[in-house]
């Protein structure tokens, strides 16, 4: 299997993951809050943590998907902080340090999609980056702050 398979394959692992997470937020979550706390993990591990074994051990194969130049160490570096997310989102699932901690996490990664999709747009404006994945990139983190958001603000309030 090639590297791109692979990190094709975790492409289609982190968004069933995604989807696996919304239903069962929706269908087992009894309230916003057990809602959010069933939610947080089930995207905060799959986008942060696999993107980060992405990025550290298949990181030339993924900047070529992206359609981005492959620099080995800050590839490792972006991924290990994607690795130190996920991890994060572990501790607070495992440790059950309650709501906020939940909203915290999973807004960090809210936020860094979000900062991630203007720089997949920019990519594909200013260089003409028209590779799929870099065009798909702002559309997706646009649904996924569509259907997550609301679950943090009702969880909140």
């Amino acid at each position: 299997m090639t590297q791109k398979q692979i990190c094709n394959i975790l492409e289609i692992v982190r968004w069933t993951c995604i989807i696996a997470g919304f239903n069962l937020a929706y269908f087992l979550g009894q309230n916003p809050i057990s809602q959010l706390h069933i939610i947080m993990p089930w995207l905060v591990i799959p986008l942060a943590g696999l993107t980060g074994i992405e990025s550290v051990w298949f990181g030339k194969a993924a900047s070529e998907l992206s359609g981005y130049g492959y620099n080995p160490a800050y590839q490792r570096q972006s991924g290990l902080n994607n690795i130190a997310v996920a991890i994060t989102a572990i501790i607070v699932s495992l440790f059950e340090w309650g709501t906020h901690a939940e909203a915290a996490v999973l807004m960090i990664l809210l936020i860094f999609l979000t900062l991630s999709a203007c720089n997949h747009a920019y990519s594909a404006i200013k260089d003409k980056n028209y590779v799929l994945k870099n065009l798909l990139r702002p559309i997706m983190t646009a649904l996924l702050l569509a259907f997550t958001v609301p679950f943090i603000i009702r969880a909140l309030s």
